[in-house]
C-alpha cells in the first residue's frame, strides 16, 4: 500500500505545534501521536542539506535530481543520501517512506511523491545493473 500522495481528511483538523502535541480544544480528535507525547524540534541537519547530500545530488543525473524533496524535506534527502551506496539500506528507507506503518500519515505533496518514485526507479535500475543476469537452476 503506497501512501506517497497527500490525502486530506475532512473531519480531522490538526492544530498542533511541533512541541505541544495535545489538542488545542478538548473536543478535537487526537492525532496519531499519543497525548502528551512531544515531537522533537528539527535540528540544523533536518532543515539543510548535508555536504554528503549535496555531493550525492550532484552525482545524480540532472533529470533525476529531487530538487523539491531537497528543499521541502532536507531531512529525508540527507537520509537517502547517507544510505544510497548500500542497496539494502536504501530499500529499507524507501519502504519506510512509501508504506504507512503508523497509520494516519498525510503523505507527500505530488511533486515530492513523483521525485521519490523516480529516485526509487533509479535505485532499482542501479541495483539491477550491478547484479547482472541470474542463473536459473
Amino acid at each position: 500500500m503506497f501512501s506517497l500522495f497527500r490525502v486530506p481528511k475532512p473531519n480531522q483538523v490538526a492544530t498542533r505545534t511541533l512541541v505541544d502535541s495535545a489538542p488545542a480544544k478538548p473536543d478535537q480528535n487526537p492525532s496519531p501521536l499519543r497525548v502528551g507525547q512531544r515531537r522533537t524540534l528539527p535540528s540544523e541537519q533536518d532543515r539543510a542539506l548535508t555536504a554528503q547530500a549535496r555531493q550525492w545530488l550532484r552525482r545524480l543525473p540532472a533529470r533525476e535530481r529531487p530538487l523539491a524533496l531537497c528543499s521541502m524535506y532536507a531531512r529525508l534527502a540527507n537520509r537517502i543520501a547517507a544510505v544510497w551506496e548500500d542497496p539494502a539500506q536504501t530499500d529499507a528507507v524507501f519502504d519506510e517512506l512509501m508504506i504507512d506503518q503508523r497509520g494516519g500519515r498525510l503523505g507527500f505533496p505530488p511533486l515530492v511523491a513523483a521525485e521519490l518514485m523516480r529516485l526509487h526507479r533509479l535505485h532499482e535500475r542501479r541495483v539491477a545493473s550491478t547484479a547482472g543476469p541470474t542463473a536459473i537452476e
